[in-house]
Order: C-alpha cells, then sequence, then structure tokens
C-alpha cells in the first residue's frame, strides 16, 4: 500500500511538471530603457496592464536619469548591449541610429494610422517608419503657483515687459521670480526656442529650415536680448544647478514660475503630492505671439540584435491603442494617439490650450535645425555672463542651421 501511495505521487508530480511548465520558460522577456525615473510608478502601472493582457510577455524597465541616459545608450548600443527597446528622440538622433544598423524598420511591421499627424511625421523618415511614440508627447510652456500668485495679486505676463515688471515685483516682495536649472543648459535652450517661436511662429520656423528666415534676423535677435535679460529673475545659482534639482524646489515652491513641459507635471506631484500650478505660453518677445514648443517623448526604437522583435512589435502596437494611451495623458503627459484626451486633468487640459494659438516643433528634432538645441547650451552661459553678445550668440546658432536643399 505505502509503495502504491509513492508511485501515486511520483506519477502526479510528472503529471503536473508535465502540464504546467514553469512561468520563467513560458515567458518572452524583454528589456527596456527608460529615462524619467520620476515616471517609474506611473509606466510600471502601464506595463502590468499590458502583461495581463499578454501573459506570455515581461517586460523589464530600467530607469535611467535623463543627464545619463544618452551617454549610456551610446555606449550600449556601440558594444552590442542595448536592450530590445530603447527610446531615442526623432530627427538627426534615429535617423543615424537606423543608418548605423541599431535599429529595426518597422515600416510593414506597426500600424500608425491612428496616430496624430504631428507623430506620424516624427517618427517616419524618408517613408520609413522606426520607431513608436509610446509615451506620448509634450508642450512646454510656463508653469506659475496659482497661490502665490493669487496671494499677490498677480496675473500672468504674456509678454517680454510684462516679464520683466513681473519679474522685478516678486524680488521686491523677497519671492524667487523662477527657478531655472541651467546647469546643462536645457532649460535656457527651450527658454530660446519658445521665444524665438514667439516672433517666428511656425510659417517663420518652416521658413528658417528653407534657408529664406534666419536666427540672425533683427527681429529673431530679440528673443537672444530676451533670453540674456531673463537671467536677472533666476534663482542664485542657476548656472550651477542640475535640471532635476530644479524641477524639485520649483515643486517645492522655492520659486513662482519655471519653463516646463507637459511631462513636467508628474515629476512634481511626486515631489508636492500638494502643488497648485497653473500654465500659461511663454510670454512673447516684445510684438511677437506667446508661444510653446512640442515634441515628441522620446519614441520607442527596437534593437536590431533583439533575439524578441515580433514580442517587441507586439507590445508597441499595443501601447498605441487607447487604453494605454488614456492611461498615458491621464497620469504622465499628452498623448500622441487620435481622439483620446485627458478625462480629469485641469493642468493637461491648460496646457492642451496654452499651445493651440502658436505652437511650434522642437527645433531640435528637425535635421535642419537639429544643432541649435546643442549650440545654445554651449553659448547660454556666456550669454547669460555677458561674455558674448545676443548678436554673436544669434550668430552661433544660425551656423549650425542645414537648410533643406543646401
Amino acid at each position: 500500500m505505502k509503495h502504491k501511495l509513492m508511485k501515486s505521487l511520483l506519477v502526479g508530480i510528472l503529471l503536473a511538471s508535465t502540464a504546467l511548465p514553469s512561468p520563467a520558460q513560458d515567458k518572452t522577456v524583454l528589456t527596456m530603457w527608460h529615462n524619467h525615473p520620476e515616471w517609474k510608478d506611473r509606466v510600471e502601472a502601464i506595463l502590468v496592464k499590458f502583461e495581463e493582457e499578454n501573459p506570455t510577455i515581461d517586460i523589464q524597465l530600467e530607469e535611467i536619469a535623463g543627464t545619463n541616459y544618452t551617454t549610456r545608450l551610446n555606449t550600449a548600443l556601440a558594444a552590442g548591449e542595448a536592450p530590445d527597446l530603447f527610446g531615442l528622440s526623432p530627427g538627426p538622433d534615429t535617423a543615424a541610429a537606423a543608418a548605423a544598423g541599431y535599429s529595426v524598420d518597422l515600416t510593414d511591421k506597426l500600424d500608425i494610422s491612428g496616430l496624430t499627424p504631428s507623430a506620424k511625421a516624427a517618427v517616419t523618415i524618408d517613408g520609413k517608419v522606426w520607431s513608436a511614440p509610446i509615451l506620448g508627447s509634450y508642450t512646454v510652456g510656463l508653469y506659475y503657483h496659482r497661490k502665490v500668485f493669487a496671494d499677490n495679486g498677480l496675473t500672468p505676463p504674456s509678454n517680454q515687459s510684462e516679464f520683466m515688471a513681473l519679474c522685478q515685483t516678486l524680488k521686491d516682495k523677497g519671492i524667487v521670480p523662477m527657478i531655472a536649472p541651467a546647469q546643462d543648459g536645457i532649460i535656457p535652450a527651450f527658454l530660446y526656442m519658445m521665444m524665438a517661436s514667439s516672433v517666428l511662429k511656425a510659417d517663420g520656423f518652416d521658413a528658417v529650415r528653407k534657408g529664406t528666415r534666419k536666427l540672425t534676423d533683427p527681429d529673431v535677435v530679440k528673443a537672444a536680448y530676451f533670453l540674456r535679460d531673463i537671467y536677472t529673475c533666476f534663482q542664485d545659482g542657476s548656472l550651477a544647478t542640475p535640471y532635476v534639482e530644479g524641477k524639485a524646489l520649483f515643486a517645492l515652491g522655492k520659486g513662482a514660475m519655471l519653463e516646463g513641459g507637459s511631462a513636467d507635471y508628474a515629476g512634481f506631484l511626486e515631489t508636492n503630492p500638494d502643488i497648485d500650478v497653473g500654465v500659461v505660453p511663454f510670454p512673447a518677445v516684445d510684438g511677437g505671439t506667446p508661444a510653446t514648443v512640442t515634441g515628441m517623448e522620446a519614441p520607442y526604437n527596437i534593437n536590431a540584435t533583439s533575439k524578441n522583435i515580433d514580442a517587441a512589435v507586439t507590445f508597441l502596437q499595443w501601447m498605441m491603442g487607447k487604453e494605454p494611451a488614456q492611461m498615458v495623458v491621464d497620469t504622465i503627459t499628452l498623448t500622441t494617439t487620435e481622439g483620446v484626451v485627458p478625462s480629469d486633468n485641469r493642468v493637461m487640459k491648460e496646457m492642451i490650450e496654452a499651445g493651440r494659438s502658436n505652437d511650434v516643433r522642437v527645433f531640435y528634432e528637425l535635421p535642419e535645425t537639429g544643432g541649435v538645441f546643442g549650440a545654445i547650451q554651449q553659448n547660454a552661459a556666456a550669454l547669460f555672463l555677458g561674455e558674448m553678445s545676443p548678436e554673436d550668440f544669434s550668430k552661433a546658432l544660425q551656423d549650425t542651421v542645414k537648410p533643406s536643399g543646401s
């Protein structure tokens, strides 16, 4: 009897092991690198939803701080050690990765018909699709603490003169007018793009790309003057303040205003769940129109050396659907999927409204103006410190422009 019982148990164990393979053996594991640690919980929630609907695919997310992401990714790509899924800025960066053979051509693998026109344009190069904008887009404007403005009877500025007057008023009240973490030049670059866009508008920016307008035109040089002058409104030590630290300072109420994007709001909430901010377009250079700039949150490419390309395509296609797009717009930033709007997010709705009248593509996503961003980063400190004139600053930027057809 004892032997029969043991035999039955052994048979049962063998049958169970045959019928129920281990989850580890049954799943395809995709590695994914992402450069917004402050979004981790929100991104993970979306990945959990995907894995519930696709139980044979497991996504391992690794968060890398934005300042380290590009260097680490470039090293990994060159060494053949990059993850299955990686985000790259659209335009020159994506084109370079495609030319180097690092990315999979997704033209016949992904259906991008449900994307917004700008998103389709951003992920398509010479008629081929190389990536998917799964974590949405961002619009950049001017954040302000609503309580600070209400308590002091202030209204958000709409032009340069109003901004500089407001700056002095806040200083007189002992309030830091603007948090601007300028150490790496990212904030100055976005400030200039919005200032120049207030003069150029979308048509003028297209003219710069074609070579019929220049950043050294007298009316556009006014943007460099505004950028120089606004430095006096920054917090002390702005040139030594890292990007992440600056956003935290603003979230904690250490300054009244911050140039920021829709994607930054999630990070503000992580630092201060009670934050109460409003958003408006960035004030115009006098004579211009308040502006915002919009770009893609690094669309995702599939590593050409990945052994799990089909699973990666499944994930990217799912992420462009309406349910995950709704999760993105409700918890992270603006979506790139047509017909999806924020459910109940006042700040995101204000950002969308801010971008309705004068919104221009971020310069670095386009091949003709891709070098302008880096030139601003390299020269902004010299402009702020009076070591470079606005005219010379504008020339340094214009020298990087490569007009189409030239």
